[in-house]
């Protein structure tokens, strides 16, 4: 039983030093023009009482030694308080749309810290959702929507936060993985 037992924890970790992460397969297209919005901001509401925020990505670059991830800047704005951000996006998935043979869902990760201190300034994490055609043209449009967390730097403030270029009917039945 002893050497069936360190068999299989000798295969198990074999198997898991050459299993690897399936790639980003869309490494050769460039998401920024989706995430620049046309210079529109992207809309949403963070905390508790649904405060309206305002998230204006400004720049937008592909990392060319990592072509799945993007270096962002801009800046957010709640309640009339503006602070800008630096922060990256990373894709990590890509899927069919159920319904829609032409159209394609693309997942990723972002980071978006605040360049501010004290109480109102923080940290935005979680997922990006963007919708749209597989055949990407000049043309091209996607719905893009964001959904995660803000906490402040001193820990003090913790909000569940989303935005996107549309206005969802309701964000609880937006799929994000």
């Amino acid at each position: 039983m002893k050497k069936f037992l360190s068999f299989f924890l000798v295969a198990f970790a074999f198997s898991l030093s050459f299993s690897q992460v399936k790639p980003f397969p869309l490494k050769h297209e460039d998401f920024s023009r989706f995430l620049l919005n046309g210079n529109t901001p992207f809309y949403g509401e963070i905390s508790t009482d649904k405060a309206e925020i305002k998230i204006q990505i400004e720049k937008s670059t592909k990392n060319p030694d990592k072509p799945e991830q993007y270096f962002i800047s801009g800046h957010s704005e709640v309640a009339g308080t503006k602070s800008g951000f630096s922060g990256e996006i990373t894709f990590t998935q890509r899927f069919n749309v159920n319904n829609a043979p032409d159209e394609m869902l693309v997942f990723a990760d972002f980071v978006m810290k605040e360049l501010g201190t004290g109480e109102h300034s923080g940290i935005f994490t979680g997922k990006v959702r963007m919708q749209m055609n597989k055949i990407i043209t000049k043309e091209s449009l996607a719905t893009v929507t964001f959904k995660g967390r803000w906490e402040n730097y001193p820990g003090t403030l913790d909000f569940e936060t989303w935005w996107a270029n549309f206005v969802p009917k309701d964000i609880s039945k937006v799929v994000f993985k």
